[in-house]
């Protein structure tokens, strides 16, 4: 727990937003008021918008209090919008709250976007509103990708692969491999969405899974000094008789349809038995999905793909090496601990971000 008040201190949120919006799910006056705020957000470049829901999330219903409480308001309801802190106006009627909102972010100097920047260990003073989330799609896929559980089983699968000396069927069985891990990674992060999608948007769930984050970052740290001694997220040594096992079948198998369903199958048990592996990144960027505003299921989905077809780039390029050199791969131990080492402090990062300044995932 130092360790973790440690790396808590240096992050901060150094502004409030201009517009925080209290809303509650199933009420359709918040509903009818999003696409006017959205329309505000258009006008007005750099706004800075937090939407706080309050029917499920017990804590977000005592900040609403103590919030109604300091401005003094007497009568309760959502939507409720506070500008800049100072300023409330209950309820929603089209035609008149938008002229409401537009007087009182008049009233102040403009938002500045730098404004919403957040300090993080290891990375400085950073401005998440300037992050591209297509950029930041590939950059998290790409940096799941490479995972020691993933990189380990591949390796393994083509070194039996490679003693048939046959540059085809190591292609044709690793491709294969990649593309069914990366079909399999896309219908459990899907999971996870939804799972999400039924937590809501409140902040209890944004605050649990950024403890979960940091727990799981110090596992992965401890493998830099303790090496797969004590708790580990890797694959566990009693799972890897049974992989092993299904890699020879596959490499034996007399057809290519039987192959292909092998390797599927594979694939599957890996992700499965693998879990703890590859969990924390999933889970930071499914959350930063679901709090992501205007992006519906089709959208989501897309951003699922993209991500993955980002993730599966290591596996594939492992495979190109494997064809075009036709020698036997290793993951040594060392590789293994430096691969451990990016992915904890990725998690370190993020779940203090998820425990400290929540409002900057979105």
């Amino acid at each position: 727990m130092t360790t973790l008040a440690a790396m808590a201190l240096p992050l901060m949120l150094w502004a409030t937003p201009d517009l925080v919006v209290y809303w509650g799910v199933g009420c359709p006056h918040c509903e009818e008021a999003r696409p006017a705020v959205e329309a505000l957000v258009a006008r007005r470049p750099g706004l800075a918008v937090e939407w706080i829901e309050i029917k499920q999330d017990a804590a977000a219903r005592e900040r609403f209090k103590a919030e109604a409480e300091r401005l003094g308001l007497q009568a309760l309801g959502v939507p409720t919008f506070v500008v800049r802190g100072r300023d409330a106006i209950v309820g929603f009627q089209r035609g008149v709250t938008e002229a409401q909102l537009e007087r009182a972010l008049r009233a102040r100097p403009e938002p500045v976007a730098a404004q919403r920047t957040v300090t993080l260990p290891l990375l400085g003073e950073l401005d998440p509103s300037r992050i591209p989330f297509p950029l930041f799609t590939v950059a998290i896929g790409l940096v799941d990708g490479v995972n020691p559980c993933a990189m380990y089983v591949l390796v393994v699968l083509l070194g039996i692969l490679l003693h048939a000396r046959s540059r085809g069927r190591v292609a044709l069985y690793g491709g294969i491999f990649v593309a069914a891990s990366g079909l399999v990674y896309f219908v459990f992060m899907s999971a996870w969405l939804g799972l999400f999608a039924v937590a809501g948007v409140g902040r209890t769930a944004t605050l649990v899974l950024g403890a979960i984050l940091i727990m799981m970052a110090l596992l992965n740290l401890k493998e830099l000094l303790w090496f797969r001694r004590g708790p580990s997220l890797m694959i566990p040594e009693a799972a890897k008789p049974g992989i092993f096992k299904r890699m020879r079948a596959v490499a034996e198998a007399a057809s290519l349809p039987v192959a292909a369903a092998g390797i599927a199958g594979l694939a599957l048990l890996v992700n499965l038995v693998e879990l703890g592996c590859t969990l924390g990144l999933p889970a930071v960027y499914t959350r930063i999905l679901s709090l992501r505003e205007g992006t519906g299921a089709l959208g989501r989905a897309g951003w699922l793909a993209l991500y993955n077809l980002a993730y599966v780039v290591p596996l594939a390029a492992i495979v190109t090496v494997a064809v075009v050199t036709m020698r036997k791969l290793t993951l040594g131990e060392r590789g293994a601990r430096v691969l451990k080492a990016i992915s904890g402090t990725l998690l370190v990062i993020f779940g203090v971000l998820f425990l400290v300044a929540p409002e900057a995932l979105r």
